[in-house]
């Protein structure tokens, strides 16, 4: 995929088994690409919010989070949290996201709401400000519709997995969606 040279390289961290260190590989490549100048937000698409947590941003905190972003009530850059570390920002996670595959389930544009929340971020004055350029999605642990946004909005996927013969399954499975997603 072409990127605009004002476009953010996109990453999503999926796996659709859990524990295997997709919010900790989130949080530590964005405090790594931080430290080395650049400027990266990190989208949290798992409703247990570990990413936003992790990053310093605190439940009663969340007035907005990925929930409105996707629900349509807000846009990304109202959603964008600074964290405490330099050059290294965080659209937080809440439990509400849990309700949202079936909240949008009938709409047209269901598996695309993160890559237009994306390109709307990429117009918007925050943009302009900071530049970010790399976004890193954090996963939910399934293969939900969750998870096909940020496959959609993505240049790249990063799998975490565990060295272990069912991991290679799983594996196969989520390669299989990508490919899904992608055509």
């Amino acid at each position: 995929m072409n990127m605009l040279p004002d476009m953010p390289r996109v990453l999503s961290l999926a796996n659709q088994k859990g524990g295997v260190g997709k919010t900790t590989t989130a949080i530590n490549l964005g405090t790594a690409l931080a430290a080395i100048g650049e400027k990266v937000l990190v989208i949290d698409l798992d409703p247990q919010g570990n990413a936003s947590t992790g990053l310093g941003i605190e439940h009663r905190d969340r007035d907005l989070s990925t929930y409105e972003v996707l629900s349509g009530d807000c846009s990304l850059a109202e959603a964008v949290r600074e964290t405490s570390v330099q050059r290294l920002w965080v659209a937080p996670s809440t439990m509400d996201l849990l309700g949202l595959e079936l909240e949008i389930a009938s709409t047209g544009d269901r598996a695309f709401r993160l890559r237009k929340a994306i390109e709307g971020l990429t117009q918007s004055r925050l943009f302009k400000e900071i530049g970010f350029t790399y976004v890193l999605v954090d996963c939910p642990p399934s293969l939900n519709l969750l998870t096909i946004n940020a496959l959609s909005a993505s240049h790249s996927i990063l799998v975490p997995l565990q060295c272990e013969f069912f991991a290679l399954e799983g594996l196969s499975q989520l390669l299989s969606t990508v490919e899904q997603v992608k055509n």
